[in-house]
């Protein structure tokens, strides 16, 4: 059966159907534009229906706005809240190997250390401990003695933005003292 041979009656629109598909594909731009040429090309040929373009257009510009709301949802609930763990679980990384700094010192020392903040990195007494945690950040020893001590790590960009490590019982979210 040739073209010659087709009902005139029978309505035809690749461009709507291809709309529709790719639509449904989500291929949003494409959508929209063969929505566009199948609805144009429907006013000028009677045998050409307006529904599918119609409705490959409909589809790509929702496909188009549910995007752009997805793309929008990231960088302002999901991309910050990434961040803010990957801080709080660099940070428990820091304050553990600060703390097992602290320890080892105390097996050969029984005066406290003094452990101080720099560059890339945390020093405790003379050792240097390599810091995970980049940005504005404190550490804090407080000893009572070789036994009883606690380093305090603050910083910014976490949701804790206080960690803990407490010489007898190891890592703890919040400030030397609190029961959290």
């Amino acid at each position: 059966m040739d073209d010659q041979d087709a009902d005139p009656r029978q309505p035809r629109d690749g461009l709507g159907l291809a709309a529709v598909i790719t639509g449904i594909l989500l291929l949003s731009p494409v959508a929209i534009v063969l929505g566009h040429l199948s609805l144009r090309r429907s006013a000028d040929d009677p045998r050409a229906t307006r529904t599918l373009g119609l409705a490959g257009t409909i589809l790509g510009y929702l496909g188009l706005i549910a995007s752009i709301a997805g793309v929008a949802l990231y960088l302002t609930v999901i991309q910050p809240s990434q961040s803010s763990g990957l801080a709080d679980a660099r940070a428990q990384a820091d304050v553990t190997a600060v703390g097992n700094a602290v320890a080892a010192h105390f097996e050969t020392d029984l005066a406290p250390p003094e452990v101080g903040v720099e560059d890339g990195s945390y020093s405790v007494g003379d050792a240097t401990v390599d810091a995970q945690l980049d940005g504005e950040r404190q550490a804090t020893l407080i000893a009572d003695s070789r036994i009883d001590w606690c380093v305090e790590l603050s910083y910014d960009g976490g949701d804790d933005e206080v960690v803990s490590y407490v010489g007898s019982t190891g890592f703890q979210t919040g400030a030397c003292g609190s029961d959290a």
